[in-house]
């Protein structure tokens, strides 16, 4: 039986859908998935709107109406659902993972993909025995949705960051010519050069990284040598 507030969510966003709008917005990403054609601000009000309707312990139970929103919802259900997995962080547990993982799996592009690296990268920091291997697993693959998390779950850990990891990861993907990995790359080194824009900078001019990945890791670095 499908969660009241999956329903819910679902009531308000179909109450408010658009479908004119949602033609492009399909087009944008490829159609890879089905919209409702609601804008972002008002998606996340109605998010909110719909959540203050309940008990704040509603998280606890956030893996149900995570995968339900994610296969009964069209792509703005999903960005809930991501919303909403991460909110209810303080109920995770070790098999949090799962429910991560498969997020990641259902109809990937990267606009759920880069929002849920950094929600792994917090799994990561709550277990961090599990690091690892998953990395190693997802690294050997193939699947360059995984292998992009790889190099984004860091994203917000700023100075915290792994630095030995990252080159590392970089390095083994430096031959990629998939572009939404090299894109990746480049935006994982962009953000550590706010932290650290010389080891980046080293990085960078050292090593065998494709012109797209290069461009992407110094913009930061170069519009301040430039400002």
């Amino acid at each position: 039986m499908m969660h009241d507030c999956t329903k819910a969510v679902l009531s308000a966003f179909e109450q408010y859908a658009d479908p004119e709008r949602a033609i492009p917005m399909r087009a944008y990403m490829k159609d890879i998935d089905t919209f409702y054609g609601i804008p972002s601000p008002t998606r996340k009000q109605l998010l909110r709107q719909t959540l203050a309707q309940y008990p704040k312990s509603i998280l606890s139970e956030w893996k149900q109406i995570v995968i339900e929103l994610i296969e009964k919802g069209n792509r703005e259900a999903f960005y809930s659902a991501i919303e909403i997995a991460e909110k209810a962080y303080k109920y995770w547990d070790v098999g949090a993972i799962d429910v991560l993982l498969k997020m990641s799996h259902h109809k990937p592009w990267w606009d759920t993909i880069d929002a849920i690296a950094p929600l792994i990268g917090m799994y990561f920091k709550a277990f961090p025995e599990k690091r690892d291997h998953f990395i190693s697993e997802w690294m050997n693959s193939g699947n360059m949705w995984l292998q992009r998390i790889c190099l984004l779950f860091q994203k917000r850990y700023k100075s915290e960051t792994d630095k030995e990891l990252l080159f590392e990861l970089c390095l083994r993907l430096a031959d990629e010519k998939e572009f939404f990995i090299r894109k990746g790359m480049g935006w994982a080194l962009r953000e550590y050069s706010y932290v650290n824009p010389k080891a980046v900078s080293s990085f960078v001019q050292t090593s065998p990284l494709s012109a797209l990945t290069k461009k992407e890791a110094m913009k930061a670095i170069n519009r301040k040598n430039h400002s």
